[in-house]
């Protein structure tokens, strides 16, 4: 993995990550007042989060050549303090559905059993951050 590089110039902010089709993200937060500028680290450990499990579960679905048209994902980040009264992320849960046909039922139950851990990052997090996992079928003809 190329490593990220992070630049501030003002209200700009830049993650060059090297990535083959994610390139650059810009956060631009000129205009924008100080108050509600929080969270952008938040909103970011959520959408890798997102992105790493929706990526495993599109693999893992593919291995057993499921027909599914979608996957969607939502995450839900909540706050903490630590011993100290720091401000800690203490919990994220991440659910996800699936659409794929009726027929599918038995494929999708053994992908949903592989899943259960996580992925790369979630199961990073394990150790101090509480996840947890809701994947669903939307089943479709």
């Amino acid at each position: 993995m190329e490593p990220v590089v992070y630049t501030r110039q003002g209200d700009v902010q830049t993650f060059a990550t090297g990535a083959p089709g994610l390139g650059t993200l810009v956060v631009d937060h000129t205009g924008i007042p100080a108050e509600e500028r929080a969270g952008l680290a938040k909103q970011l450990l959520a959408s890798s989060a997102l992105a790493c499990y929706g990526a495993m579960l599109a693999a893992v679905l593919d291995a057993r050549k499921a027909h599914y048209t979608r996957i969607a994902g939502t995450a839900t980040v909540e706050l903490g303090p630590n011993a100290k009264g720091q401000g800690r992320v203490r919990h994220i849960h991440l659910e996800f559905s699936v659409d794929l046909p009726p027929a599918e039922q038995a494929l999708f139950e053994r992908s949903a059993r592989v899943m259960q851990g996580g992925c790369l990052v979630t199961s990073s997090l394990h150790e101090g951050v509480e996840m947890t996992y809701s994947l669903v079928a939307n089943y479709k003809d």
